[in-house]
């Protein structure tokens, strides 16, 4: 699969997760009288409305290719190189970053759960450890999860064999407009200063 029809299947995922996650909040919040269930009513239509809109201009976005040089490069003890592509701001409320993982190592690297952070019943096939500090704002942001707690990232990973390349990405909520640097990190790895592209 091309990385320009991978990323619209994971932009994709992350408006329909986000469009769920709206709607949740958005039933959650009457207190059951005809007036909020009226109001509940059209926040989630309103909410579907928005989620085709953003899907439309998602398509557009997608059309666009991702950088190949790299807007920061940091390596691990193991010899595995993260090269960030991007970290781009979306439309729908969040950031996603580009990036590929490299094994300049002579051995596999099989300890991808180390990636996958401490949090309880975290896929530990993925990037789900991952982070970024708004020192700003002073907010730390996780990687963004579905409706099922599934991360909006690259995952399935079982290992990283010696020289092999792996196109990943990671999906965050968006920081204030304002924010346009933070300091991204992966577990194992040196944290990287990062700015947000438009």
């Amino acid at each position: 699969m091309s990385m320009r029809g991978t990323s619209r299947a994971r932009r994709a995922a992350a408006t329909v997760a986000l469009a769920a996650a709206l709607a949740l909040t958005a039933a959650g919040c009457g207190s059951g009288d005809d007036g909020d269930a009226k109001s509940s009513d059209t926040s989630e239509t309103s909410g579907g409305g928005d989620s085709d809109a953003k899907g439309e201009g998602q398509q557009d976005a997608d059309d666009e290719e991702i950088p190949s040089d790299p807007i920061a490069e940091v390596k691990n003890k193991e010899g595995i190189v993260l090269r960030i592509l991007e970290l781009k701001r979306d439309g729908g409320g969040f950031v996603t970053l580009n990036g590929e993982l490299e094994n300049t190592g002579t051995e596999d690297f099989l300890h991808i759960q180390d990636w996958s952070g401490r949090e309880q019943g975290a896929d530990k096939s993925s990037l789900m450890g991952a982070t970024f500090v708004d020192s700003e704002g002073k907010k730390r942001y996780y990687a963004l999860r579905d409706t099922e707690m599934r991360c909006l990232c690259t995952s399935g990973i079982a290992s990283l064999d010696a020289g092999e390349t792996l196109t990943v990405y990671i999906q965050f909520p968006a920081p204030p407009d304002e924010t346009t640097e933070v300091e991204f990190q992966l577990p194992t790895f040196p944290p990287a200063n990062l700015e947000i592209s438009e």
